[in-house]
């Protein structure tokens, strides 16, 4: 963006089914994914790779794991949420080298 634009918002009309990958064609470290979605239910992992989404209806669900790096091949789970906590756990691993 030029020196004079500081701020750029956006306005999305339709959720997306995968996140997109926005970019600065000056700067190649500025760049970000972005998932547009028609509900408040996804989490961003901490630093530790936890994450905690709250406030789910009770259900069966598929849950889609996607890291950047990773990201033609997502993993997914299908949980069952009820009264208590429940927990899944997601593990990447680097694929060999060729």
């Amino acid at each position: 963006m030029p020196k004079v634009v500081k701020e750029k918002k956006s306005t999305f009309a339709e959720s997306e089914p995968e996140p997109f990958y926005i970019k600065c064609d000056v700067h190649p470290w500025m760049k970000a994914w972005v998932l547009v979605s028609d509900h408040p239910y996804f989490a961003v992992t901490d630093s530790n790779g936890n994450f905690s989404i709250d406030g789910i209806p009770a259900g069966s669900y598929e849950v889609v794991c996607w890291q950047e790096k990773f990201k033609k091949k997502p993993m997914t789970a299908t949980v069952t949420i009820g009264d208590g906590e429940t927990n899944q756990d997601f593990t990447f691993t680097r694929p060999k080298k060729k």
